[in-house]
């Protein structure tokens, strides 16, 4: 979560490495809720999945509209995944909160960079405005939603094995 956060803040770009890994992930996560002979049950797997993927539908329908990157698109149904069912709607919100933030600020950053001008020249009168922001990090709301849904996970695991 730390390296999508970090990279898309300085790169707006979620890697598919980074999508590919925390999806390779999931399979050894499952393997360990069985350790202590209490595996999840096969049905929990299955609305994880099935969550995961209309979340990716729409998330897909978004990228379609130009709303949404595609590295949001592949990293928001893979964090789903691991939420399941239990944690999927809190994930969301947050993800959703942060995300709205941080677009706020931007539109913030942009309505005062608009109205700072700046002369291009001595010589000339020409007023030139500061560049634009246009996308959007939600790589770091994504991170934060995922961060809470470790949290979450960890804490019932501790509970499960009796930490």
């Amino acid at each position: 979560m730390l390296w999508a956060a970090y990279s898309d803040l300085t790169r707006y770009l979620l890697p598919n490495k980074l999508c590919l890994a925390a999806a390779a992930l999931y399979p050894i996560f499952l393997l360990t809720t069985y350790v202590d002979g209490d595996g999840m049950p096969f049905y929990d797997i299955l609305m994880s999945v099935v969550i995961a993927l209309v979340i990716f539908a729409v998330c897909a329908g978004f990228f379609a509209l130009n709303i949404m990157g595609g590295g949001d698109v592949k990293l928001i149904p893979i964090v789903a995944l691991w939420a399941g069912s239990t944690h999927v709607l809190p994930y969301l919100f947050i993800t959703s909160v942060v995300g709205g933030l941080i677009a706020i600020t931007i539109i913030i950053i942009n309505r005062v960079n608009r109205s700072k001008y700046y002369k291009s020249s001595e010589n000339i009168n020409l007023y030139v405005a500061e560049k634009k922001i246009s996308a959007v990090p939600y790589g770091i709301g994504i991170s934060i939603g995922g961060f809470y849904v470790a949290y979450q996970l960890f804490a019932g695991f501790n509970q499960t094995i009796g930490i």
